[in-house]
Formats: C-alpha cells, structure tokens, sequence
C-alpha cells in the first residue's frame, strides 16, 4: 500500500497534497522506525514522492518528524534502506 500511494504522490502535486492531507505522514513517519525493510523503503520513497513537489509539502514532510526518522535508517544493516533514506532527505 505504501508503494503504491508513493507511485500516486509522485505523479503530480494535487495527489501528493491529498497524502499529506489525509493524515498519512505520521503513520509513514512511525513505520521507519519500527516495520521491516521493505516496508521502510516504501514509506521512504512516499516522503520523497511528496516533498519533492513544493517547498509546502517539503515542509509538512518535516514537520512531520521525517528527518529524524530517515537520518535513522541512514544506520540500517540494509544498504537499499540506507539510500532510500538519502534519496528521501534529497528530494529532487
């Protein structure tokens, strides 16, 4: 599910307003710290996927204690959660 809200957040804007909207972040925030690292990756890629499209949502992405998180996962075994986590603090 995490996987596939990225893949909308990612599309455009409007979409990924709706995620931050919705509620989500949190929950995506929590799951950094605490599922396995598949799910990790998703919920990192969904916050770049947001914070990528305006200095707003950037920001609700901060806001929602995401840095924290993901400066964690840079200290993963998993090497693919490690660049997930980099490439969601640098959203392009």
């Amino acid at each position: 599910a995490a996987l596939a809200l990225g893949r909308l957040a990612n599309y455009n804007d409007d979409l990924a307003e709706a995620v931050v909207g919705n509620g989500i972040l949190p929950q995506l925030v929590y799951s950094l710290s605490e599922k396995n690292r598949f799910y990790k990756k998703a919920a990192a890629f969904v916050l770049r996927a947001v914070a990528k499209h305006s200095p707003q949502l950037a920001q609700a992405v901060v806001d929602s204690g995401a840095l924290d998180a993901l400066v964690g996962c840079l200290e993963e075994f998993d090497p693919s959660v490690k660049e997930a986590a980099a490439w969601a603090m640098y959203p392009s």
